[in-house]
């Protein structure tokens, strides 16, 4: 079984830390390969997912970065057909 992450989203969540995809992989303890896999939005294992997970909840957001990153907007989903 295989989990697509939020690629925005998950970009965004590295550049708040101030990282890059090999920061991240280090952190996670996975190759740069498989960041660069989650960030394109392709597959990646749910180990892979709970290893990005916690070291991203370990890692707080550089202080004062979010005032000068563009805000994340998740993108809308259709509305439900009636």
């Amino acid at each position: 079984m295989s989990v697509i992450l939020a690629a925005d989203r998950l970009r965004f969540e590295i550049a708040r830390r101030g990282w890059n995809n090999v920061d991240l992989a280090r952190a996670a303890g996975v190759s740069a390969a498989t960041v660069t896999t989650a960030t394109a939005g392709r597959p990646v294992s749910p180990n892979t997912l709970r290893k990005i997970a916690v070291a991203l909840a370990a890692a707080p957001p550089v202080s004062g970065v979010d005032e000068i990153l563009p805000a994340f907007h998740a993108p809308r989903r259709p509305a439900p057909k009636s």
